[in-house]
């Protein structure tokens, strides 16, 4: 007798690459959340009226923040410096970021990002995560194929 067994999947971080201006980002932070881009806003606010009728306000916010955690010896928190310090003597360039899991397609970028805030820096016995915070003001996210029967 056969059984209808529901398909298994894999998932590895080693499948998603990270980018910053066409540079691979190498040198991740361990954990569940080295890297996080997260909506600042939901994507729509319901109203229901006094008689029940409803109607749900889409938001036109296309922005996100990206959280990138990396591991004090990675080079990408060199480059960034690097940003930061040319952006506190007013340069306006902007940072291009991708993320791509290239086993699903999911992901996105954006091609006008800033960096908005810097790692807190702390020096011990064991080493510490370095975490930068990129605003984006338009992501986009990959189109990617839902297909439930694979």
């Amino acid at each position: 007798m056969a059984v209808n067994c529901p398909p298994l999947t894999l998932y590895s971080m080693q499948n998603v690459a990270v980018t910053l201006d066409g540079r691979q980002v190498i040198g991740l932070w361990e954990g569940d959340d080295a890297v996080v881009v997260e909506r600042p806003t939901d994507l729509g606010t319901p109203l229901t009226g006094a008689d029940g009728a409803s109607v749900v306000s889409i938001s036109a916010d296309q922005s996100a923040t990206v959280t990138m955690k990396l591991m004090p010896n990675s080079a990408m928190n060199a480059y960034l410096e690097q940003r930061v310090k040319a952006m506190r003597m007013g340069s306006q360039r902007l940072i291009t970021i991708g993320i791509r899991d290239t086993s699903t397609g999911e992901g996105g970028g954006c091609s006008s990002a800033v960096i908005t805030k810097e790692p807190s820096k702390s020096y011990g016995a064991n080493a510490t995560e370095r975490e930068w915070v990129i605003f984006c003001n338009c992501w986009q996210v990959n189109d990617i194929t839902y297909n439930p029967a694979a």
